[in-house]
């Protein structure tokens, strides 16, 4: 979700909480008038601090220049200190896992204590469904893949599990990171636990997934050689890129199944465990013709 739209789903539940709706007809009423309309934004007067501080978050990802962006953030955090909104956008400031982390570790402590309790009994399972979740989610998430790059393997793999249970719809995709990481670890029950839950077949990541989960546990059998195949069908373009003497040093942003862009969204995060692998790269070139 890019940042405007997740500015307009905002304003859509400050203006959801000021009406009070005796059925779902009403409900539906009101939202029909949104249909050729814009939503509207509340001034600055109606607004509590803490929404404050989440508008002046959202200026601050519009800001072009870096240091009034982190002015904005700084001025968010005198409004509300627990704005995990704005921890979220300093820990994406930091190319430096040790200093990203210590903003997203913030954002996640903050959220354990907000959505805690009676919140977490009556929600866990749709934490991303709730809107005002979404930054904790996203918090945690990075927080997970700063532990990762930090080489806390583990701890990587404990927070993207609590992330599945927490929303087993998985909008956000961790498992694909998750199982990256559950065939590094060499953790095969947990693994096969997961892909049993998702059984996803027509994105590239699962597939490579599994074909490189079952190299590593048997070798070079039919079963996996057919699971290869079965990936170099989802995507041709992945091959290219896990054995391209070049590595990619950008991930894109948005990717389509079976398009390059799926292909260098793949190999931007899974290059590296197909390297580990011992020969997991020439098993590729093998099955592929690649020299």
């Amino acid at each position: 979700m890019d940042r405007k739209h997740d500015k307009l789903m905002t304003d859509l539940g400050r203006l959801l909480d000021t009406q009070d709706f005796k059925s779902v007809e009403e409900i539906n009423q009101f939202m029909s008038k949104f249909m050729n309309e814009p939503i509207p934004s509340f001034p600055p007067e109606a607004l509590t601090d803490a929404e404050k501080a989440q508008d002046l978050v959202f200026s601050a990802h519009e800001e072009n220049n870096p240091m009034k962006a982190v002015q904005l953030i700084m001025e968010a955090l005198e409004l509300d200190p627990d704005c995990i909104e704005a921890y979220e956008f300093m820990g994406g400031q930091s190319d430096f896992p040790p200093f990203a982390t210590a903003f997203y570790e913030k954002g996640v402590s903050i959220g354990r204590i907000k959505f805690g309790g009676n919140f977490m009994k009556e929600n866990k399972g749709r934490f991303w469904l709730m809107h005002e979740t979404r930054p904790f989610m996203r918090c945690l998430f990075q927080y997970s893949e700063c532990q990762y790059l930090m080489g806390k393997l583990n701890e990587c793999i404990a927070i993207q599990e609590e992330m599945i249970k927490l929303n087993p719809n998985d909008n956000q995709g961790v498992r694909d990171f998750l199982m990256l990481r559950l065939i590094e670890a060499n953790q095969r029950e947990k693994f096969l636990k997961y892909d049993k839950k998702y059984n996803d077949t027509f994105l590239a990541s699962p597939q490579y997934n599994r074909a490189l989960f079952w190299f590593m546990t048997d070798g070079e059998t039919d079963f996996a050689n057919n699971l290869l195949k079965d990936a170099l069908k989802a995507n041709k373009f992945v091959r290219a890129k896990l054995l391209s003497k070049r590595r990619s040093t950008a991930v894109p942003d948005t990717y389509s199944p079976g398009q390059k862009s799926e292909a260098e969204y793949y190999a931007f995060f899974a290059r590296s465990v197909w390297e580990d692998i011992e020969g997991a790269l020439d098993w590729l070139k093998k099955h592929t013709g690649k020299k």
